[in-house]
C-alpha cells in the first residue's frame, strides 16, 4: 500500500515538474520570439519622443546594425512633453557612452527600429562615461524615406495646386472674353477680312489679277534677260565712255562757271563794277528818258513839219 501511495506521489511529482518545465520553455520561447532573451542580464534606457511612429513593444535595439536589446514599454502621456515615454532594454554587454543618441527609423519596408549612434572616445574614467541603468538617453527621429519624398514633394504639389487654381481662373477669364460681344465682333471683322481676301484671291479678283501680272512680268523678264544683259552692258560701256571723255574737267569748268557767274550777281548786288553800275546808276536812265524825249519830239517835227526835213522838186532845185 505503501508502495502504491509512493508510485503516485513519484508520478504527480514527475508530471508537476513536466509541467513547470513546459511552462518555462513556452515562457522563454514565447520572450525569445518576441525578441527578449531571458537568460541575459539587461538594464535599461529612457527616451522621449513626440511621435513614436507606429513603433511597436519588443521592437529591436540597434547599434551599428546589431542587436543589442530591445523595446520593453511604450506609454503614453499627454501631460508631459514630450508624451511618448520608451523603456529600452539594452544587454549590459553593451554598455552605451554618455552623449550617444537613440535614432527613431524605419527601413524601406516601413518595419520601425530604434538605432544607437554611440559616440567614440575614451579617457581615464571610463566608468563614469557609461549610462547607467534608469538613465535617460537623447532621442531623436531620423525620416523615413516616404517621409522624405513628402517633405520635398508637398512644396511641389502646393504649387502645382496654385498653378491649377491660377489655370483654372485663367480659363475662366478666357471663357468671359471669348464670349464678349467685344470678342464677337472682332471674329465677325476678322470673318469679313477673309471673305475680302478670299474674293480679291478668286479668279477674277484684283490680287489675283495683280499676282497673275507680276507673274506675267516676272516671265517676261526671264524671256528678255539676255536683252536687258546687253542693255546693261551697253549702259556700263556708255558710263566708261562718259568717265574717259572728261567729265571731271567738265565739272569743274561747271564749277568755276558757277563762281565767276556768283562773283558778277554779287557786283550787281553791291552796284559795283560795270554790271552794277549799270543796274544801279541815275545817270544812264537820266540819259536814256533824254534820248527819249528828244527822239519823241524829233517824230513830232517830222509828222509836222515833214518839207522841213524832206523836199521834193519836179522841176528843179527849190530854195530853202
Amino acid at each position: 500500500m505503501k508502495l502504491i501511495n509512493s508510485m503516485k506521489i513519484r508520478s504527480e511529482a514527475k508530471v508537476g515538474i513536466i509541467g513547470i518545465i513546459t511552462l518555462v520553455v513556452l515562457i522563454w520561447g514565447i520572450n525569445y520570439l518576441k525578441g527578449r532573451n531571458m537568460l541575459s542580464s539587461n538594464y535599461e534606457l529612457h527616451a522621449f519622443y513626440e511621435n513614436s511612429l507606429g513603433l511597436e513593444a519588443s521592437s529591436p535595439v540597434l547599434m551599428n546594425g546589431v542587436k543589442i536589446g530591445y523595446i520593453d514599454n511604450i506609454t503614453l502621456d499627454p501631460d508631459l512633453s514630450p508624451p511618448i515615454s520608451i523603456v529600452l532594454s539594452i544587454e549590459k554587454n553593451y554598455p552605451i557612452r554618455k552623449g550617444s543618441r537613440a535614432v527613431l527609423t524605419s527601413d524601406l519596408l516601413g518595419t520601425k527600429t530604434i538605432e544607437i549612434q554611440a559616440v567614440r572616445g575614451r579617457n581615464q574614467n571610463e566608468q563614469e562615461r557609461y549610462l547607467a541603468d534608469n538613465d535617460t538617453i537623447t532621442a531623436t527621429v531620423e525620416p523615413d524615406l516616404f517621409t522624405s519624398l513628402q517633405v520635398q514633394i508637398m512644396p511641389v504639389v502646393d504649387r502645382i495646386s496654385a498653378l491649377a487654381g491660377s489655370l483654372d481662373t485663367l480659363v475662366q477669364r478666357m471663357d468671359t472674353e471669348l464670349f464678349s460681344q467685344a470678342t464677337r465682333n472682332i471674329l465677325e471683322h476678322l470673318s469679313s477680312i477673309t471673305r475680302s481676301l478670299k474674293e480679291t484671291l478668286d479668279q477674277g479678283g484684283s490680287l489675283h489679277e495683280s499676282l497673275a501680272n507680276l507673274e506675267s512680268f516676272s516671265s517676261m523678264l526671264t524671256e528678255q534677260e539676255d536683252e536687258l544683259t546687253s542693255l546693261t552692258g551697253h549702259l556700263n560701256s556708255i558710263s566708261a565712255t562718259l568717265d574717259s571723255a572728261g567729265l571731271d574737267k567738265l565739272s569743274l569748268e561747271l564749277i568755276t562757271l558757277t563762281g565767276q557767274f556768283n562773283h558778277l550777281m554779287t557786283q550787281v548786288n553791291s552796284g559795283e563794277g560795270n554790271a552794277g553800275k549799270l543796274f544801279y546808276s541815275d545817270s544812264l536812265y537820266i540819259n536814256l528818258e533824254k534820248l527819249t524825249l528828244d527822239f519823241d519830239q524829233l517824230i513830232r517835227n517830222l509828222n509836222d513839219h515833214p518839207e522841213d526835213y524832206v523836199q521834193i522838186s519836179v522841176f528843179g532845185k527849190s530854195k530853202k
